[in-house]
């Protein structure tokens, strides 16, 4: 009974580690060729992974480039919750989850990956079930602050939460997509400044 409870807690370590080399090996291509130009058959000769062992773990290249971006969308998240407890203010809040955004995609790897994929990036976010309950988390926090005076109602809640999302993105893309050259700090500082001022003027 041991021998086969060790036997697949190595089957199931085995598998995490294919299925995170592809995420992995994946993430390279589509920062240098995008989505749209990378195939099965490049991840498949870039991983060394056989084209069946691909097939156990995603059924084409576009749920992979989902599976990346819910993990990133992920580990966002996980860093949002965290700063949600260590912060003192709305502003230090803001400026916290803003900042460890910026930096999260900040790598030449990760600017590469957002700039060549940003439609497929679009899409597969607002899909995605991480951002639904970012959305929803956002909204919770945003109604339970006594010092938000001119948004009341439910819909007021939910475009806020859609815009503190939305805007990070978008203005990450406009500045490395143009001769802007911000630091992590800078744009989180600018955006903390406005949704502040936004919130609690």
């Amino acid at each position: 009974m041991k021998a086969e409870t060790q036997l697949l807690g190595k089957r199931e370590s085995l598998k995490i580690q294919v299925r995170e080399r592809l995420l992995e090996e994946s993430l390279k291509l589509f920062s240098v060729q995008g989505l749209e130009k990378t195939t099965v058959a490049d991840i498949v000769k870039q991983t060394g992974i056989a084209r069946g062992t691909f097939y156990n773990y995603f059924s084409d290249v576009n749920s992979l480039f989902d599976a990346i971006i819910y993990k990133m969308n992920e580990n966002i998240q996980i860093e949002i919750k965290a700063n949600r407890g260590k912060s003192q203010s709305v502003y230090d809040y803001l400026h916290a989850t803003f900042k460890c955004y910026f930096d999260f995609i900040g790598s030449p790897q990760m600017i590469n990956f957002h700039v060549i994929n940003q439609a497929h990036i679009r899409q597969s976010t607002y899909q995605s079930e991480i951002i639904k309950n970012i959305v929803k988390d956002l909204i919770r926090d945003l109604k339970s602050s006594k010092r938000i005076k001119d948004f009341n109602k439910k819909y007021e809640f939910l475009l806020l939460s859609f815009m503190l999302v939305g805007s990070p993105p978008e203005l990450f893309l406009i500045t490395h997509t143009s001769d802007i050259n911000l630091s992590s700090d800078q744009l989180a500082n600018f955006l903390a400044k406005v949704f502040h001022k936004v919130l609690m003027d």
